[in-house]
């Protein structure tokens, strides 16, 4: 999403917001986030403790591990989702709008 990442910059609380937005019912832990993503583990735990303090993503405790996955229930998750979905649906109107200009220039080129 490029809006996106010019908006809020290609940091790693996008990346890992984008990740679960993709794949809503995703249900990981941090080294394989770390993984995902490329980045380093201390990295991605500093994004998933800020996106869990936000409310956005949940840390559950299983056995000696913690799973991350999103927070279904959390107000801000679903603002954070129509927001992302109107960027979407703004740019693919836009690439439409182009599509048409560009068909007609098209058009107009071809009869001179």
């Amino acid at each position: 999403m490029e809006i996106l990442e010019k908006t809020f910059g290609n940091s790693t609380h996008l990346e890992l917001i984008l990740l679960f937005y993709n794949n809503p019912r995703y249900v990981t832990n941090i080294t394989k986030l770390a993984y995902t993503l490329d980045k380093s583990h201390v990295t991605v735990r500093k994004a998933i403790s800020d996106l869990v303090a936000a409310g956005i993503l949940t840390e559950l405790d299983i056995g000696k591990s913690r799973v991350i996955r999103i927070n279904e229930d959390s107000p801000y998750t679903e603002t954070l989702f129509n927001f992302i979905n109107t960027v979407r649906s703004v740019k693919e109107k836009r690439g439409i709008e182009e599509i048409i200009e560009k068909r007609s220039e098209r058009a107009v080129s071809r009869r001179f």
